[in-house]
């Protein structure tokens, strides 16, 4: 901190140079500070590549107001899910979204969130009729998630055997095929693919609210970190069910 008393005798021109000198620092620490890489994958409507080759949704739109009104600069990749995961858990200075948090993952990265909540459900073909209503009756069916999905972890930590896809989008496309019978999702993004891909699915019952995180490398310093989630609007936790 400058003595405000130095600053009444010493000369102006000096002055001014002190000044310039601390602007110049608080310049050079932002320019060093690495830049930030986030990855994503195809989740709509968190977080989707639109037809412009932009990366939109409602995940990436609360991360871009942060990142703005914190001042940090990143790049963001839209990658398959499992190496989007594995980079944030790898690569210094990055990070990836959007991720459930897990007692697993916790102690892997630095969080900031939520960023939205996901609705965590079993949708099955509207044309087969089905009459299940919780995850202890999906043991004898063909269930289907992706690969390093929460979603598919927690089932089948449930008993229940999953059978995993490279991502999300197949999973829809594996059902309609008729190649699997439930599929284990967010709710949200099941009905938007179920859509693009002209799948008619049946909502067959929620098993669990997750909020979903932005996770970064612990690499990425800690002050990024508090920033971020300080200029972060946090969205309304709705109503809770009990797990299943």
């Amino acid at each position: 901190m400058v003595n405000r008393t130095l600053l009444y005798v010493m000369p102006y021109g000096v002055t001014v140079a002190i000044g310039l000198l601390l602007i110049g620092i608080s310049l050079a620490s932002r320019a060093q500070s690495p830049l930030l890489t986030i990855n994503t994958e195809e989740y709509p409507p968190f977080n989707y590549q639109t037809p412009q080759g932009d990366i939109d949704g409602i995940a990436t739109r609360q991360l871009r107001h942060a990142l703005t009104h914190a001042g940090i600069d990143a790049r963001f990749r839209l990658l398959p899910w499992a190496r989007a995961y594995t980079e944030a858990r790898l690569r210094e200075h990055h990070c990836v979204y959007s991720t459930t948090r897990t007692s697993e993952r916790e102690p892997l990265f630095h969080w900031v969130g939520p960023l939205v909540i996901n609705e965590w459900s079993a949708f099955g073909l509207l044309s087969r009729h089905w009459e299940l209503t919780e995850l202890d009756q999906l043991g004898k069916w063909r269930v289907g998630s992706f690969r390093e999905d929460a979603v598919g972890d927690y089932v089948a930590n449930q008993g229940v055997e999953v059978l995993r896809a490279p991502t999300e989008r197949e999973n829809m496309v594996r059902l309609g095929a008729g190649l699997i019978d439930v599929i284990v999702t967010g709710r949200a993004t099941a009905e938007r693919l179920a859509a693009e891909e002209g799948v008619a699915i049946e909502h067959l019952f929620t098993f669990h609210y997750a909020p979903l995180y932005l996770a970064c490398h612990p690499s990425v310093e800690r002050s990024v970190i508090e920033r971020l989630q300080r200029h972060l609007d946090t969205p309304p936790t709705p109503k809770r069910e009990p797990l299943s």
